[in-house]
């Protein structure tokens, strides 16, 4: 069924693009503010031969995945505090109610202050749109254990590594993987979004500085060129990263059916 899902998506991509491409050739819109898909795709093929735009997206593609492991593992520590004690897991809570609707562009200035101009601004807006959604589906998960595993687990002096890995890890693993899922989108709008405000960080910057520099420019194809490489790159992730993680996990360990 999954499989149907996509070849369906990949259907009404294919329909989008060819209506793209149909209005810009028929002059139904104003080909400067959309640039037909063809020339858009010839672009991108010219900048990528030049190579700058190829490090540019790897290095955004360094800092978000070096944010996105620095959350996981603020957010893993927070929930395991979380189970220590109810006061803990209260104020925990508390702050992931506070911030989590917080757009980080509202803690920009502060962040600025706080780590300067550098990748540690970037790293900071990533840590804040991830950790907080992440931490409150893993505390999710860990209340939906059903309380006869713990009771087993008590029964036979399960120690605590191995009921976090026997027993937590299976239970938790679909409100993770959705967490994940939520997180890593997360990641890639305030990367996005902070390379598009402080403009250059570093040598080369990343896809937002390049959106950026382009909007700067009136380059419109690139613009697009840069919208398109960051959709690829997300449709990659969510269809086939995640799908097989999912597939080898909760579908295999019969959490779900697949469809």
């Amino acid at each position: 069924m999954k499989r149907d899902a996509f070849y369906i998506k990949i259907i009404w991509i294919l329909i989008l693009l060819i209506a793209w491409e149909a209005v810009t050739r028929l002059d139904l819109v104003n080909t400067y503010i959309l640039p037909p898909f063809s020339e858009v795709i010839k672009v991108m093929i010219e900048e990528l031969d030049k190579g700058v735009l190829g490090l540019q997206v790897l290095n955004s593609l360094k800092i978000v995945l070096v944010g996105f492991v620095v959350s996981i593992f603020v957010s893993g520590i927070l929930a395991v505090l979380c189970m220590c004690t109810q006061i803990i897991e209260s104020f925990v809570r508390t702050l992931c109610t506070i911030l989590n609707p917080l757009p980080g562009v509202a803690l920009m200035p502060l962040f600025m202050m706080w780590f300067g101009l550098g990748n540690g601004v970037l790293l900071a807006l990533i840590l804040h749109g991830v950790a907080w959604p992440l931490t409150t589906n893993l505390l999710t998960g860990l209340h939906s254990i059903p309380g006869t595993y713990t009771d087993w687990a008590d029964n036979i002096e399960c120690t605590l590594w191995n009921r976090v890995i026997h027993i937590y890890f299976f239970c938790i693993m679909p409100y993770l993987l959705s967490g994940l899922r939520i997180g890593w989108g997360r990641a890639w709008r305030a990367l996005i979004a902070g390379e598009m405000v402080f403009g250059m960080i570093g040598t080369l910057g990343g896809l937002g500085y390049y959106i950026y520099k382009a909007r700067s420019y009136g380059s419109m194809d690139k613009v697009f060129v840069g919208i398109i490489i960051i959709i690829v790159i997300g449709v990659f992730v969510e269809e086939f990263l995640f799908r097989l993680v999912e597939k080898y996990t909760i579908e295999k360990w019969g959490m779900s059916d697949g469809k």
